[in-house]
């Protein structure tokens, strides 16, 4: 059937197990990852392995418009305030996730390079699910000041702990050469490409808001700017 077909149904999905949910005072969220289990191609399969790839592309566009309420949460003054314990907590609670899935892992036996790569997988987070829970409950305060800067800054540290921990597994699996170039200089290469190039579409949006000013036309600003850095990157 038709991808939209699919997407129709998933928006159906989640609308309904989003009202079950809140009788027992649970987040959208919950409603909308219950849903997709249900629907998808591991349970009753109303939505088939197979139609997922058509939808890569609004999975992809809905994670842009996430990074980018995300990024609209930062202001400088409140970073500055909090700018310490913000770094001390995303790399605790990072590092301290691979580490912890590394070792206990190879302790259960498994295989030692699935083992680090499964703990750098450890270190990602979903900022979605916190983005939305926070959005519904309009929450505010010191927690979510601190919350929303260390979920993003989550994202840069996992690049990091990932790419070393790939180019670590490769070597023992293959027991060749340790490349400090797939180590260390690939990743701060595309971090800060990445700022370089947010930076720049950010400055080129700022600017353009100068010459449109109803809702709408910043709103396809803002838009458009999203799905080009999306490509960007």
């Amino acid at each position: 059937m038709h991808t939209l077909f699919y997407l129709g149904i998933a928006m159906v999905a989640g609308l309904i197990f989003s009202r079950i949910v809140k009788k027992v005072r649970l987040p959208n969220v919950t409603g909308f990852l219950v849903a997709g289990l249900l629907i998808g191609p591991c349970c009753l399969k109303l939505v088939p392995s197979e139609a997922l790839e058509g939808l890569n592309i609004i999975t992809t566009v809905a994670l842009g418009f996430i990074a980018f309420s995300i990024g609209g949460e930062f202001r400088i003054a409140s970073i500055r305030a909090i700018g310490k314990n913000v770094i001390i907590i995303t790399l605790f609670q990072s590092l301290l996730a691979a580490a912890l899935v590394d070792i206990v892992l190879c302790v259960c036996g498994f295989n030692t390079s699935e083992s680090i790569i499964l703990g750098a997988i450890a270190t990602a987070t979903a900022p979605a699910a916190t983005l939305m829970v926070v959005r519904q409950y309009k929450a505010k305060g010191e927690l979510t000041n601190t919350l929303l800067p260390v979920v993003a800054m989550d994202d840069a540290v996992g690049l990091v702990v990932f790419s070393v921990s790939s180019a670590v597994a490769s070597t023992l699996s293959s027991g060749g050469p340790v490349s400090v170039y797939s180590m260390a200089v690939k990743p701060l290469i595309e971090i800060v490409l990445s700022l370089v190039s947010g930076s720049l579409l950010g400055l080129l949006i700022s600017v353009s808001m100068r010459f449109f000013h109803s809702r709408s036309n910043k709103l396809m600003i803002c838009i458009a700017g999203v799905v080009l850095g999306e490509a960007v990157a």
